[in-house]
């Protein structure tokens, strides 16, 4: 279907942006006890296929909770442009979305990640999101741009897009009437279903949520402060998310445990999908955590566990080619394959190129954070209370359980060579800086999210220790905060030189 015949039938809602958004859809949900359950959510037959498709196209449903109607978001942008931006294009660039290649700068066009439905109670266009809002990044390579599948998005603001939907649901302007008048002009110039007897209901029930979901959540504000793009604080959300639902609240640990978005090229290989390997379980419930975060009834988990199940075939099956597109040393990368072996493969696994095909032997473990070195905070928020209580919800019980592993779970490397930046919570910007011993590596840098991918050291475009504004697209990393500190994993730069950058040449063959 063409984005005009969309508009004509329905549009979405975005308000499921990404594990930052978290309770705000299920507070614009709050007041609408009944479920809509587009058709593109109607059980079918299970499939890695169908759950392509809901990872990057539908996403895990439950609209009511986890969308917003479009002609309504199209009315707050306009009410609060320097919250929201003014149009897509300003809202991609001020919460790190992408446009749609295939819109060729089309205004109207909605980001990647968000997608157009019709709520079948109301006829009414519905804005929800997929998995693609995190999970999709753009490389800017010699030969042009690329969209990535599944790599974690680099730029995605998505904590700095839930504190502007706190904003506005305090903000003393946030009017009934004037988001009725805005979304019926916008319905009408996009010739949008807008029907007169839904109109003020559905405003109402999305702005009364909206203000008691900012009410409830403001003393939030000053917790994501240091928050830089393509980073969340997962394990705090699902604590957030969780509180909602218990008596006992999850006390949160002193410092952030920061995480970057994650690529799913992984995952294939897991047990569990976190950094630290603390959720566990059936892996059907882990894929749709997210929604959870996203305010996802448990009601539209028991009524749709199709999507569940899909969406881990696709996961569990998922692959790409993504050759490293620059020259390779083919004797060096040689040499640092057996370097790589004796020092990485114990950890990261065992790589072998069969006629074109990557093979993985790989066995995931936990390193304990004492001896990986690296920041401990993503580790250490997983608090007690937050196994005890994580543990106590009834509905979670034989599905999945969480547990403080004391370490982190070390990557498979296919495709390494494009993730920068690296680490847990994204605090090395390249493989080289990485393979610097840890008093030589960069500890505050400008990272240039619009910048060409940098392919002789491996990584993101980035400037270590400039003093100067920061240019459009760019942002300051410190990594003398908690939660973002560059030291450890020092068994690449523990080797030699010359070894060193025989396993960075090796490391773009995988």
């Amino acid at each position: 279907m063409s984005h005009a015949q969309h508009r004509k039938s329905s549009l979405p809602i975005l308000f499921v942006a990404m594990a930052a958004a978290v309770v705000l859809a299920a507070a614009t949900s709050g007041c609408a006890p009944t479920m809509s359950n587009p058709a593109e959510y109607a059980e079918r037959p299970i499939s890695a296929e169908a759950g392509l498709e809901y990872f990057s196209k539908t996403g895990g449903g439950d609209p009511y909770a986890t969308g917003m109607a479009y002609p309504v978001f199209l009315a707050l942008m306009d009410i609060f442009p320097d919250e929201l931006g003014k149009d897509f294009p300003t809202f991609e660039e001020k919460f790190g979305f992408y446009p749609p290649p295939e819109a060729k700068g089309d205004p109207r066009a909605v980001p990647v990640g968000f997608h157009v439905t019709t709520d079948p109670n109301s006829s009414v266009p519905w804005l929800v999101g997929n998995c693609t809002i995190c999970h999709s990044e753009r490389l800017r390579l010699p030969g042009g741009d690329v969209m990535v599948l599944g790599m974690g998005n680099k730029r995605v603001r998505p904590h700095e897009y839930q504190n502007a939907l706190i904003r506005i649901g305090l903000a003393q302007n946030l009017s009934d009437d004037a988001v009725l008048g805005a979304a019926t002009r916008h319905a009408r110039e996009q010739h949008l279903i807008w029907p007169e007897l839904m109109r003020g209901p559905i405003v109402r029930a999305t702005l009364n949520g909206l203000r008691a979901y900012a009410r409830q959540r403001r003393a939030e504000l000053p917790m994501w402060k240091d928050a830089v793009p393509g980073r969340m604080a997962t394990i705090e959300s699902f604590a957030l998310a969780v509180n909602r639902f218990q008596k006992e609240q999850i006390k949160l640990a002193p410092n952030v445990g920061w995480a970057k978005v994650p690529d799913i090229r992984s995952f294939p290989f897991r047990e569990t999908f976190s950094y630290d390997g603390s959720g566990f379980g059936s892996p059907q419930a882990l894929v749709l955590e997210a929604d959870f975060l996203l305010g996802a009834r448990p009601e539209w988990y028991i009524s749709h566990p199709h999507i569940a199940t899909s969406m881990y075939l696709f996961l569990k099956g998922f692959t790409r080619k993504l050759p490293y597109p620059g020259q390779i040393d083919a004797d060096l990368a040689v040499h640092g394959k057996t370097a790589f072996e004796k020092t990485c493969a114990h950890c990261h696994g065992h790589y072998v190129d069969h006629d074109g095909e990557m093979r993985v032997s790989y066995k995931e473990q936990v390193i304990p954070k004492e001896i990986v070195g690296t920041d401990p905070a993503r580790v250490d928020a997983v608090t007690p209370s937050f196994v005890s209580v994580s543990n106590s919800i009834p509905l979670t019980r034989g599905y999945t359980a969480v547990r403080n592993t004391g370490g982190y779970v070390p990557p498979v490397l296919l495709d390494v060579w494009a993730r920068g930046v690296l680490g847990h919570a994204g605090q090395w910007p390249s493989i080289a800086a990485m393979a610097q011993p840890e008093a030589e590596r960069p500890k505050t840098f400008i990272v240039d999210t619009e910048g060409d991918y940098d392919l002789t050291r491996i990584g993101v475009h980035y400037e270590a220790s400039p003093e100067r504004p920061l240019h459009k697209g760019e942002y300051f990393y410190d990594g003398g905060k908690p939660g973002y500190h560059v030291t450890g994993h020092t068994f690449l730069s523990d080797l030699p030189a010359e070894e060193r950058r025989a396993v960075m040449e090796y490391l773009k063959t995988i």
